[in-house]
């Protein structure tokens, strides 16, 4: 066996990393991600490039454009219940049963859509 050190490839173009990315971050959130790369026995930068193709980005606009569907079509039920509750005995079945139908579709679009936004 010899005592010499391994001879290091050079790495190709396309492997070389010479863009630097700089972040601010705080105390705790530095030692996060210390912790973080050392129980995964990697360096922080590692640990980030690890991690750039796994992360799930929300759109938090369609988020809230859910939120506020969902608002509404609660607000709907609540009138209906109430109404429901009012005429008990004067509550046309069919027409109930009419506007239920529609907040199924319109919580089915909403579900849909949410699916859509998780593929």
């Amino acid at each position: 066996m010899s005592d010499e050190a391994p001879i290091k490839r050079r790495k190709s173009d396309a492997e070389r990393r010479e863009t630097l990315l700089r972040i601010r971050v705080n105390d705790a959130e530095y030692e996060h991600l210390q912790t973080l790369a050392s129980e995964a026995n990697m360096t922080p930068s590692a640990l980030v490039r690890d991690h750039i193709g796994k992360l799930k980005i929300r759109n938090r606009s369609d988020e809230q454009q859910r939120v506020a569907m969902l608002n509404r079509i609660n607000a709907n039920l609540n009138m209906i219940a109430r109404w429901v509750n009012t005429h008990r005995g004067a509550a046309d079945t069919i027409e109930v049963v009419s506007h239920l139908q529609a907040i199924q579709q319109a919580v089915e679009s909403v579900a849909d859509q949410q699916r859509g936004t998780e593929k």
